[in-house]
């Protein structure tokens, strides 16, 4: 059985990363530099005779009778002038072109037989004396009173001479200091990286905790910045997770304690032989806590709701025309006014007929026989007000409780309803504010509540 591919750790993928970045750059660098060093030798003979031109440049000046002199004068420069006076070499002319100092009788007898011009021009040029290729470089010097120009020539043999080992030794170097630097940065880069990844790893074996220990959150103190949102998300995560399986074991819960009463009392009514009107009566009763149990459940569940433009005016139409029935019955005229509706207003469909069915179905069981609900609407929020007695100062903090029912209800509802009314309105971002309104209650659903 073959063993699974190990993903690579994300330190051994940014240290091979890290490597491989140094290795190509190097490998520009010393291709590029190899190409200089292996390159025309001319363009060492001209890096060889600039040098020099400024080396004396430093040195010129005149003695106290005016003439030119280079003081003091540098040893390898006299030593080669000497050794090799047909190699290198150099002189002093003015502005008129007349030669004012020359570095030795053989460089001003060949240079003077090659009829070399003294030209004030900067920069690099080439010439032939003797048969040899002859590299000057003319540079200006200002000296008090005047400015003069000094001519320095050095032949290409020399220079390729004096260079012959310099590329080898270069690129030696250069490869010697390239591999030292890749070996100790990346060894610091992995202790770095080694260091930097403690974290990750503290997260990983907490992650592994959290399944085992429920409620426990992962730690974001001492992690980098670019990991603290995902930690954030992933406790956010959890907390809803957990959150919804607190849910469904308190709806459970909550269903079996309902129901559990009403089977009884189902079961003893059919053993003792009751009338099928009564046990219809309760068989409907169940049915409803079944429903409102249900319903409970899915909207209480985020994912359920199915988000579009909604119509509360038609809504509130569908809502009166469910419930005409029921009015009819507890002699209570609805009475809707749909003329402003909220405009631009998003949600699902269902929920919103729920909560404003519940809302007018509990106002009509509290309303008088005569009496009126009212169910109207403005651009900002929708009101059901009845006629009845009221709500006891010491209700309104149980009013959205599950399974609550005032001592004074004459209907036999589960006590869901407001419930459902609270979770729908939660999830929308709306809020349900109930006053006193002399006569009854008024239950106002606010679609934009201020913060």
């Amino acid at each position: 059985m073959p063993w699974p591919n190990k993903p690579a750790s994300l330190q051994a993928r940014l240290l091979t990363a890290y490597l491989a970045a140094w290795l190509g750059t190097a490998a520009l660098v010393g291709g590029g530099l190899l190409i200089y060093l292996r390159g025309d030798p001319a363009r060492w003979a001209d890096h060889s005779s600039a040098e020099l031109a400024m080396e004396l440049a430093g040195t010129l000046a005149r003695d106290a009778e005016g003439r030119l002199a280079v003081a003091p004068a540098p040893e390898r420069v006299q030593w080669l002038t000497q050794v090799a006076p047909q190699d290198i070499g150099y002189r002093v002319f003015d502005a008129r072109g007349r030669v004012l100092m020359w570095s030795s009788p053989i460089t001003e007898a060949d240079w003077s037989a090659a009829r070399l011009p003294a030209s004030p021009l900067g920069g690099p040029t080439h010439a032939v004396v003797g048969g040899r290729p002859l590299r000057l470089w003319t540079q200006a010097v200002d000296l008090p009173g005047d400015t003069v120009w000094l001519q320095v020539g050095m032949s290409e043999r020399l220079v390729t001479i004096i260079h012959s080992g310099t590329a080898v030794r270069m690129g030696g170097t250069v490869a010697m200091t390239i591999v030292l630097s890749i070996a100790l940065l990346g060894l610091a880069q992995f202790f770095v990286l080694r260091q930097l990844m403690r974290p990750v790893r503290r997260l990983s074996r907490e992650a592994a905790d959290v399944v085992h220990q429920p409620g426990r959150r992962l730690e974001v103190a001492g992690l980098p910045s670019e990991l603290q949102p995902l930690v954030l998300a992933f406790n956010q995560s959890l907390a809803s997770v957990e959150l919804g399986f607190e849910r469904q074991l308190r709806f459970l819960a909550d269903a079996a304690h309902e129901l559990k009463t009403p089977l009884a009392l189902l079961r003893a009514q059919v053993e003792l032989g009751e009338k099928p009107a009564a046990l219809l009566e309760d068989i409907d009763h169940m049915t409803r806590q079944v429903q409102q149990l249900l319903l409970l459940a899915e909207v209480t569940e985020s994912r359920s709701y199915h988000p579009e433009p909604l119509d509360v005016a038609a809504i509130v139409d569908d809502v009166s025309r469910f419930l005409q029935p029921l009015a009819l019955r507890h002699r209570v005229l609805l009475w809707t006014d749909t003329a402003t509706p909220p405009p631009g207003l998003q949600g699902d469909r269902d929920a919103l007929f729920a909560l404003v069915k519940n809302l007018t179905e509990n106002a009509i069981s509290c309303s008088p026989a005569g009496g009126t609900v009212e169910v109207t609407m403005s651009p900002d929020a929708l009101v059901v007000r009845d006629q009845g007695s009221g709500i006891a100062p010491a209700h309104f903090e149980h009013l959205f409780k599950r399974f609550w029912r005032a001592p004074s209800r004459r209907d036999r509802g589960a006590g869901l309803g407001l419930a459902i009314c609270e979770a729908v309105s939660r999830a929308h971002g709306w809020r349900i504010t109930v006053r006193n309104a002399l006569p009854g209650a008024e239950f106002t659903l606010h679609f934009n509540p201020q913060p």
